[in-house]
């Protein structure tokens, strides 16, 4: 997981020269307030973010770095507890798509907690029942590789 406080000039360096995917939701931070959790596979227990009411956090599962282990190479309980405080989940088993980030920096300047799962497609299935169980009234956006491409 990582937690830090980013410098309002790195910030905006982030804005306009961060992984392109990523720059929709620095720009919510940096305008908006929006909270950024990272939380990358094996790191342990991790807390859902607490921010001041009306602003949203976007939380991305990284679950797609040389292997991918599905809910199983994180701490359940901190999964559970992370999806339970979302109002939407994308499940992204395919190329980036740097739409899902650009909404999901916009539902969270909006004040919503959104989180994103990255992972491969042999997982797809596996954080999809994960999901179900641990936030049934969540939205959920599942982008997944066509037939054949994955």
């Amino acid at each position: 997981m990582i937690q830090a406080s980013i410098p309002p000039l790195e910030l905006s360096h982030l804005v306009t020269s961060g992984q392109p995917h990523f720059r929709p939701v620095y720009a919510a931070m940096r305008s908006a307030g929006v909270g950024l959790l990272l939380v990358r596979q094996g790191h342990g227990r991790f807390d859902v973010p607490r921010l001041p009411r009306g602003r949203g956090f976007v939380a991305v599962i990284g679950d797609d770095m040389d292997r991918a282990d599905g809910p199983e190479g994180f701490r359940r309980k901190s999964l559970r507890r992370l999806l339970a405080a979302v109002g939407g989940i994308s499940l992204i088993s395919c190329e980036i798509l740097p739409e899902v980030y650009a909404t999901a920096a916009e539902v969270a300047a909006l004040g919503k907690n959104v989180a994103i799962i990255e992972t491969r497609p042999e997982q797809e299935g596996a954080w999809l029942d994960f999901v179900k169980e641990a936030a049934p009234r969540a939205s959920l956006l599942i982008c997944t590789a066509a037939a054949g491409t994955a």
